[in-house]
């Protein structure tokens, strides 16, 4: 499929990598250069608190070592594989090619038009509309601007010969461009979520796990996506989670029927239950990281902000990592960044030093000091600093593999002409280890332990 790549898209190999369930929110980033605002709960956020602890009252707290509760399960089955999900799986695309399993055929409707074809099928848009050319060479225009479902008639549909479980749903943008979205229960997503977030190798109680926080986040995402009106719940890649479609393995089928409509919640709710691959020994916190204004206020959540904790994750090859840059280098690729984002760090000119300007509670940098040689300074976030140190764009190409900032955890050191970066761990660092979820579970910890561990405070339920 052609598509012109997103903003924020990063490819991502097969296990905890990278950030998984990162941002998620395509919400404008915090301000560069002031101090991130401490978190002030809103009275609307107080009442929801004192209306959801009654509510609550009878959920299991999450116990260390002990299997999922039954009162954390679903009352009655979760019926065709529970709710649905629209998952974007490319945008702008300019054609796509969609096919199903041999003898198969698809239907394509609005609504109130269908048509039966041979797959498979071309996707191209013309003035706004969806043209299919089927493999007989029937072609057929749809109205403009309207939606086009694409449906196997045994199940699942090949897309750009990458097989999904669920239906395909094409939505016009613009003249000639369109986003392709799967339609898919989300019981069946999770395996694909699963095979794509972890090693195949490691342990049940991790896969089961990284199922609940994977449901969990996928949901919260879904019900606010739905509340702004979005023609999709959530994205295919490491802008949310990352998916596979249907090339799961085993293991991640029975972690996620293990678990089957289990869910971390939070104040009566789905909690967004952030994760990424090593933490390196400090976590970070989601209010530190992300947007907590109005529409944010899930990123307050007790269970997802930054406590001292032990983390077994000095096993990941990202625990600790030294990377060097050149300094004028570097300097040219922060100011792009700021300009990028509307901040004064465009004026940045002569890098000085970067240096933490304060720390959470677990120890870890969450606001950065950016100084330049005229002794001006600019405040981000940890998490804007990483992606400053990776910005491509505005002329600037991604930085070598090997010098990669791999978090936000970082000691900088300008020595002249060049810089070097002392690192802890990979990916945002907000919620669950992915690496120390393993390490835990090589320990003989739960499921449920591992959730404990990783976020106090949370509930087991099932899906409403």
């Amino acid at each position: 499929m052609r598509t012109s790549p997103p903003r924020t898209a990063r490819p991502r190999p097969t296990g905890p990598d990278g950030s998984g369930a990162s941002a998620g929110t395509e919400a404008p980033a915090m301000s560069h250069h002031t101090r991130p605002r401490r978190p002030t709960r809103s009275a609307r956020w107080r009442g929801v608190a004192v209306r959801a602890s009654v509510i609550l009252a009878s959920m299991p707290m999450l116990a260390a070592d002990r299997p999922l509760p039954d009162k954390a399960r679903p009352d009655r089955p979760v019926q065709d594989g529970g709710p649905d999900l629209r998952v974007r799986l490319a945008h702008d695309a300019e054609s796509a090619t969609i096919g199903a399993g041999e003898g198969h055929r698809l239907t394509a409707s609005t609504g109130r038009r269908s048509r039966t074809l041979r797959p498979p099928v071309r996707v191209t848009v013309e003035r706004g509309r969806v043209r299919l050319v089927d493999a007989a060479g029937g072609s057929s225009d749809w109205p403009r601007g309207r939606e086009v479902l694409i449906a196997s008639d045994r199940g699942g549909v090949v897309i750009d010969e990458a097989l999904y479980p669920g239906d395909a749903v094409i939505v016009p943008k613009g003249e000639s461009a369109f986003d392709v979205i799967e339609r898919v229960p989300i019981e069946e997503y999770l395996p694909g979520v699963l095979s794509k977030e972890l090693y195949a190798g490691w342990r049940d109680a991790t896969y089961e796990a990284q199922a609940i926080a994977a449901r969990s986040y996928a949901l919260q995402e879904r019900q606010r996506r739905r509340a702004l009106g979005s023609a999709f719940d959530i994205e295919s890649d490491t802008r949310d989670q990352a998916y596979g479609g249907s090339e799961a393995h085993a293991k991640a089928r029975r972690a996620v029927a293990a678990t089957r409509g289990v869910v971390l919640t939070y104040l009566d709710a789905p909690l967004r239950a952030y994760y990424s691959s090593t933490c390196g020994g400090r976590p970070a916190s989601a209010r530190d990281t992300w947007p907590i204004g109005q529409g944010f206020e899930f990123n307050l959540a007790g269970p997802i902000q930054a406590t001292p904790r032990q983390c077994p994750c000095g096993f990941s090859p990202r625990y600790r990592w030294t990377v060097t840059r050149d300094t004028e280098t570097l300097a040219q690729r922060l100011a792009a960044f700021g300009a990028d984002r509307g901040s004064d760090l465009r004026q940045l000119r002569a890098l000085a030093a970067i240096e933490p300007a304060r720390r959470n509670v677990a120890g870890r940098p969450a606001v950065y000091r950016v100084v330049d040689r005229d002794g001006r300074s600019w405040r981000l976030s940890a998490e804007d600093l990483r992606l400053a140190l990776n910005f491509t764009g505005r002329g600037q190409g991604p930085p070598p593999t090997d010098a990669r900032a791999w978090s936000g955890d970082v000691e900088v050191a300008v020595e002249g002409a060049t810089v070097r970066i002392e690192g802890r761990g990979f990916g945002h660092g907000v919620g669950m280890c992915q690496f120390g979820a393993e390490g835990l579970a090589r320990q003989g910890r739960t499921a449920a332990g591992i959730l404990a561990h990783y976020y106090p405070g949370a509930r087991l339920g099932p899906i409403r």
